[in-house]
């Protein structure tokens, strides 16, 4: 109930005469003193509980943030470490294809000089023996104009011989008939001159 200490009835009626309301009042105010001493206290003890979870979660925000960080530059370093991995992994490759092509272009060049050199024989073999089958001819035909010059010669030397022989012949024939007839001239004129001197000598027997 609460206490009037300025009406006496309410003092009579209740037979306080005020020491106990100030007994009362001052046990209020060391309650209320000591309940805010209490509530402060607990507040103080909230704030650094605050506090302490305030710099907990801090920390540990930090520690995740550093984490994370630190997860971050990991990957960051994988992804930097694959780039470089991938980046000499292609640079290798593009090395090999291009030592590849390099011993290819080599080889085709060496196929290339090879079919090349082989052209060239197959060339010259076939230059020898078109030469050679010149030669071959031209010698065909040399001995062939050479037979012809002979058996013409020689065909001008038997008619040479047999026109020779011939004239040979009729100069002969020539020569016979004449000696025949300087003969058969020769014997008519001694059959004559003996026909000349046969009638004389009848006349002289």
């Amino acid at each position: 109930m609460p206490t009037d200490t300025k009406n006496p009835l309410t003092m009579l009626f209740t037979g306080d005469t005020g020491a106990t309301s100030t007994k009362k009042k001052t046990a209020k105010k060391s309650s209320a003193r000591r309940s805010s001493t209490s509530t402060a206290k607990k507040a103080g003890a909230k704030k650094t509980a605050a506090k302490k979870t305030a710099a907990k979660s801090a920390s540990r925000s930090a520690t995740k943030s550093s984490a994370k960080s630190g997860a971050k530059k990991a990957t960051a370093r994988k992804a930097v470490a694959k780039k470089t991995t991938a980046k000499k992994t292609t640079a290798k490759k593009t090395a090999a294809k291009k030592t590849t092509a390099r011993s290819s272009a080599k080889s085709a060049a060496k196929k290339t000089t090879a079919r090349k050199a082989v052209a060239k024989k197959t060339v010259a073999r076939k230059t020898s023996a078109k030469s050679a089958a010149k030669k071959s001819s031209a010698r065909s035909t040399a001995r062939k104009s050479a037979a012809r010059s002979s058996s013409r010669t020689a065909v001008k030397s038997a008619s040479k011989a047999r026109s020779a022989a011939k004239s040979t012949t009729k100069r002969a024939a020539a020569a016979s008939s004449r000696t025949s007839a300087t003969k058969k001239s020769a014997k008519v004129a001694k059959r004559t001159s003996s026909a000349r001197k046969s009638p004389s000598k009848s006349r002289k027997r």
